[in-house]
């Protein structure tokens, strides 16, 4: 039989035997442009090398040549000298930064630039200093297979007078999501408003093919009927604290609520790291997107020294709590978003005329034991099996465990009806161990055939259907959600 070895017996590595470990170029920079970028998200990952660089104006312009898109960034920032120039070209660049910077691990130029491109070019200089041009091209790293770049100064360039700043060009941007130029450019400009809003408010300008950015703030705090429900700070372990601000938004009908994205796809938390926001509208699983909810909103704001407690990404387009923050902040907040829902509930509801929808309440209610129960409405419970007795021995304890036994008791289903314009035929909810289904009666399909069934059987029968629809998609959010999407549109493409 063979010994085992040790950890501890592993030989000493000679310095004579340690070789140089590169990764594979062109495998590496393919799975850099799977990270995850959308186009606008590389934009504006791009422009935090902007805004670290203390650049007060910034001009995009987007175009097409030869059915290439096009993108340039230009500020009027430091700049960089050669050896700066070389390091932001590296991938991991060993450049200082700060906590209050914006970039985090010195990926963002080139991971930003490759989720779009594949040819990336800069010019830069300091003040007064020397123009230089770098780059490199991803077609060129392939055909040597390894990183190469190029560094060289250069004299004046066409269209870069400024003594000071930087230029970037994307060129060969076989990744943009929208190849129409003026969509793009409109798109492009109102994501970065609502990035880099408290930037812009402190006067720092951006403009995208000629048209200037305006700040977009999903809070409406400068709307007068915007209420502000509470404005605190959240201590996190280790130190530091995170300012947490909740508003109501104002009702401003069903067309004024559309138009200013009051909806529900856009309320939850909006989180900030160094003011630049970096998520929009994440629920922390602490409420379920619902149109009773469209007008809760709150902003989470931290510095960059908090990176640890929230795991920001290298995108810094997700982050991961802490759970001890998490529960800080549902503690905050959960009364707030009840309070919020409450209220959306009240504006929707329909007073009078409602359908009669107790014949399948009561027929749900009693048959739950044979229905699959959402989270929050199951039970665990263990047993223990009594002593057992063998013939002529003395007793000997036997002891098993029963574990999962799913029971219920007191479910309660309700039917509802609310008018939600455009959007799903119904919502579903779970508060407690009651689960309400909303029917949204400015849907076609209520209109069509749910508002003339006066047979209790038939309303049974749909609700009974819709409940199948609503209970599997407290099941299974994701998938469900999917399917619920199609069922409506395919719905209102046949009904419309």
């Amino acid at each position: 039989m063979s010994t085992p070895i040790s950890v501890s017996a592993s030989p000493a590595v000679l310095p004579q035997f340690v070789r140089n470990n590169p990764p594979n170029a062109t495998r590496t920079i393919e799975a850099l442009r799977e990270l995850g970028y959308d186009s606008y998200s590389s934009i504006t990952d791009l422009l935090d090398n902007s805004m670290d660089a203390q650049a007060s104006n910034i001009e995009i312009t987007i175009s097409e040549e030869k059915g290439d898109i096009r993108i340039v960034i230009e500020d009027d920032g430091v700049g960089m000298d050669e050896d700066t120039l070389d390091e932001a070209l590296r991938l991991g660049s060993d450049t200082q930064r700060e906590t209050g910077d914006l970039g985090k691990f010195g990926l963002g130029l080139v991971t930003a630039s490759i989720g779009l491109s594949r040819r990336v070019e800069l010019y830069t200089r300091e003040l007064n200093g020397d123009l230089l041009y770098g780059g490199f091209d991803l077609d060129e790293i392939a055909e040597q297979d390894r990183f190469v770049k190029w560094i060289q100064p250069i004299s004046e360039i066409k269209g870069l007078a400024s003594t000071k700043g930087t230029r970037i060009q994307l060129s060969k941007t076989d990744r943009i999501s929208n190849r129409s130029v003026t969509t793009f450019a409109s798109t492009l400009r109102k994501r970065i408003g609502q990035v880099f809003r408290k930037f812009l408010k402190a006067d720092r300008k951006i403009i995208v093919n000629g048209k200037p950015v305006e700040p977009v703030d999903p809070l409406m705090l400068s709307d007068a009927n915007t209420s502000l429900m509470l404005e605190t700070e959240i201590e996190v372990e280790g130190g530091g604290s995170v300012v947490v601000r909740v508003v109501e938004l104002p009702d401003l009908g069903p067309a004024g609520n559309s138009d200013r994205g009051i909806v529900a796809q856009n309320s939850g938390f909006y989180v900030l790291r160094n003011n630049r926001e970096i998520i929009e509208a994440r629920t922390f699983d602490f409420y379920k997107k619902h149109p009773d909810f469209a007008h809760f909103r709150a902003e989470i704001s931290f510095d960059g020294s908090l990176d640890t407690v929230f795991h920001t990404d290298v995108k810094k387009m997700s982050i991961n709590p802490s759970q001890s923050f998490l529960d800080k902040l549902r503690q905050a907040t959960q009364g707030l978003i009840t309070q919020v829902g409450k209220q959306g509930r009240a504006r929707a509801r329909v007073k009078g005329g409602q359908i009669d929808h107790s014949l399948a309440e009561g027929n749900i209610t009693r048959r739950a034991t044979l229905i699959p129960k959402p989270k929050g409405l199951v039970e665990k419970r263990s047993f223990k099996a009594k002593n057992t007795h063998t013939g002529g021995g003395s007793a000997k304890k036997k002891t098993s465990h029963v574990t999962d036994l799913k029971t219920i008791s007191g479910l309660k289903v309700v039917f509802e009806e609310g008018s939600y314009g455009e959007g799903p035929f119904y919502h579903v909810g779970q508060e407690g161990r009651t689960i309400s289904v909303v029917y949204n009666r400015d849907h076609p399909f209520w209109r069509e055939l749910v508002e003339y069934a006066t047979e209790p059987k038939v309303v049974a029968t749909l609700d009974y259907l819709v409940f199948a629809m609503a209970n599997t998609e407290l099941l299974v959010p994701d998938h469900a959600r999917i399917v619920k999407e199609n069922i409506n549109a395919t719905l209102v493409g046949l009904l419309v």
